[in-house]
């Protein structure tokens, strides 16, 4: 056992004090939630994305995107409300806080074991993390973990003067540092979830079925069979006069009193829900495909949002209808944002639309039509041993390029997406070369040929057996080309170089081609389009470029999932993003440039919120802007987290004067700590 001290490491990128920003542009569709929050009269949800997201409602969200090393995120595990703050760990071991779920500040915990859960009681933050750990988080001394027997923790909850895990046992503590098995609580399989509400603490089984009940923590637990609690159980509340669960396959279940349960309707069995919690009258529920989900009674729910396929590849547009597909299959919408799926079919890599019908093709030598995106039929004459990469539409015909097991090329044809002929080419694209991307464009089909640097193209109106090749720009490094799409006017081309540097090469008649100049630092570029007047390229780490006078601008990001397609809306301004794991990004705006506040400069005089500095000769003063009730601290922190400074207020207390060495670093922290409050804000001092 052993206590961890508070690291403060305060992260500023950019020189902006707000550690998260805002990515409005670019709207998350299906976030992998991980935990959920009330507080100040908002729901604050995180995920494995590095999202953070507010609403007061659950339909309305906003969602700022957690900064992390570089252009990089931090996943987001866990949140909690409580002592006027929200509190979200992530699975570096590091932690983020913030008074309205807007701003956050983030500070390193001193340990490296994440926490997994986080709750909030008894004036404290307690949560469970790997190996078994339990935390207590003081906001004078920071977190401090303590070993339990138990090789996984779960769940954990505070009341009645003391705290409990839960995991492969029950484990209570009546001040968080030191743990004890609980009397009478063993149950076969564990223990999931545990809340505590109506003067007692509840746990339900991980297996389900049944539940365990005590009013006081050192007191002995009772068990009761309860055939309406599921297994898997992920999270629970106490609201409204209820306990509410919710978990894997979209079971959830409710009591009024904590040992007779019933099961809930109305939530989706392909959800596994990762988080409830009530506030404003409500219960929200969440999922780990971006599900949200709301009961006004915790027993019937309503969706609001969810269901997403695993990944995407490749996006197409009827007019009326988008259709993604991807390792699992299909997915319709008729706006963008709300997607369903459709249909059975696996391992899909390419789809086009033309003629009336959207044609997808994949693995296995599938081709698979429809005429509406919902319903799908296998096309004829396909050789089934094939990999079949990419479509296109042109000409009134589909082409669909892939290989043969043999790693030849194939080129196969229809005009109604039923029939197909295959088209003898292998020897005009020799041995290990075949189209990995078609598009159509200008009365022509152009294909992207794999492992090299090469294009070919066949006139729409010629003989699919004839493809020519393509001349490209020589470049110092050799580079492939992975993809190729046709959009607004103009070819683009994404490749990447042997350094595994990103090439991006345009051109308007698909016979002439320009590299447009990239950054040797942007790396991992699947796609690219042109759109907005502009190129836009999407990549691994849910990095979004766009092209501004020339240089490449990293856009506010959504989701730290890699992305492997960007489809630009013909006649709309919709783009999509999207790519790993169901990853599905929105927007309607136009690009920007990634900027943050700067911080505030302090000559004589800045004010920024609750704490403002005043210089008087060489003295700096900090003044409150508020009178506090009770005993607290000023502390003031560099940028690297060292404390340079630090002394003590009585109620009432409102000025301090920080001596010399204080300012000595010119960008400093100034933390105030008392009465159940933190107020953290970066001062820039200018000699």
């Amino acid at each position: 056992m052993r206590r961890i001290k508070k690291s403060i490491v305060i992260a500023l990128a950019a020189a902006g004090v707000v550690f998260a920003q805002n990515t409005q542009q670019w709207q998350n569709l299906y976030p992998t939630y991980n935990g959920l929050a009330f507080g100040n009269g908002k729901f604050v949800a995180v995920s494995g994305d590095g999202l953070i997201r507010t609403s007061s409602d659950g339909e309305a969200w906003s969602q700022y995107f957690v900064r992390g090393d570089g252009a990089n995120s931090r996943s987001v595990y866990a949140v909690a409300y409580g002592g006027g703050e929200f509190v979200a760990t992530q699975n570096n071991a590091s932690f983020l806080r913030s008074a309205d779920g807007a701003g956050w500040y983030s500070e390193g915990m001193g340990s490296n074991i994440p926490v997994r859960y986080l709750t909030f009681g008894n004036d404290n933050f307690v949560g469970v993390g790997d190996d078994g750990f339990a935390f207590l988080y003081d906001k004078e001394d920071g977190w401090i973990n303590r070993e339990t027997s138990a090789n996984n923790l779960s769940h954990a909850a505070a009341g009645a003067g003391g705290y409990i895990v839960v995991g492969d046992g029950v484990f209570w503590s009546q001040d968080a540092l030191g743990w004890k098995t609980a009397s009478g609580a063993s149950v076969s399989g564990g223990v999931g979830v545990v809340a505590f509400g109506g003067d007692k603490f509840v746990a339900l089984a991980k297996n389900g079925g049944s539940v365990l009940t005590t009013d006081n923590v050192k007191n002995s637990w009772t068990k009761t069979d309860a055939t309406a609690v599921p297994a898997g159980m992920a999270d629970m509340v106490f609201g409204g006069g209820k306990f509410v669960a919710v978990g894997k396959a979209g079971r959830a279940c409710v009591s009024s009193d904590g040992s007779s349960w019933r099961a809930s309707n109305g939530l989706n069995p392909d959800d596994d829900f990762t988080a409830v919690k009530y506030g404003g009258n409500t219960y929200l529920a969440l999922g780990a495909k971006g599900s949200v989900y709301k009961s006004s009674d915790g027993s019937t729910w309503t969706k609001l949002a969810g269901k997403s396929v695993t990944s995407y590849k490749q996006i197409a547009y009827s007019g009326s209808k988008f259709v993604a597909v991807g390792d699992s299959g299909v997915s319709v919408s008729s706006d963008g944002k709300s997607w369903e799926r459709k249909g059975d079919a696996k391992g899909l890599n390419g789809v086009a639309f033309g003629g009336g019908k959207f044609v997808a093709v994949g693995d296995g030598g599938v081709i698979i039509y429809s005429a509406d995106g919902d319903t799908w039929t296998p096309g004829e004459g396909v050789d089934n041993s094939s990999i079949l990469t990419s479509v296109a539409f042109g000409g009134g015909k589909f082409v669909v390029g892939g290989k043969t097991s043999g790693n030849f090329a194939v080129i196969t044809v229809s005009t109604d997406g039923q029939h197909w002929n295959s088209q003898d080419v292998e020897i005009a694209w020799g041995v290990g070369k075949f189209p990995v991307s078609l598009c159509f464009g200008k009365d022509k089909f152009l294909a992207a040929v794999m492992g090299t640097k090469s294009m070919k193209t066949c006139e729409a109106a010629g003989a699919l057996q004839y493809w020519d090749d393509v001349g490209l720009p020589n470049e110092a490094d050799e580079y492939s080309i992975v993809s190729t799409v046709y959009a607004n006017e103009k070819f683009v081309a994404t490749g990447t170089k042997r350094t595994g540097e990103a090439i991006v090469l345009n051109s308007a008649d698909g016979d002439s081609w320009q590299a447009i100049s990239v950054p040797s630092n942007i790396k991992g570029l699947k796609s690219a389009t042109y759109a907005k007047g502009t190129n836009i390229a999407v990549g691994d780490s849910g990095n979004i470029y766009a092209v501004f006078g020339g240089e490449w601008k990293l856009q506010g990001k959504a989701t730290n999932r890699d992305l492997s397609a960007i489809f630009s809306v013909p006649g709309k301004a919709i783009v999509l993003a999207a790519g790993a794991k169901g990853a599905m990004l929105y927007t309607e705006a136009e690009p920007t440039s990634v900027k943050h506040a700067a911080a505030p400069r302090a000559a004589a005089s800045s004010k920024t919120g609750l704490m403002r500095v005043n210089r008087f000769g060489r003295t700096p003063v900090v003044t409150l802007s508020f009178t506090p009730n009770s005993a607290g601290a000023i502390a003031v922190y560099s940028l690297s987290g060292r404390q340079l400074y630090k002394t003590r207020l009585v109620a009432g207390e409102r000025n301090v004067s920080l001596p010399e060495r204080a300012i000595s670093n010119g960008s400093v922290i100034v933390r105030y700590s008392g009465g159940g409050r933190v107020v953290n804000q970066r001062f820039q001092f200018v000699r």
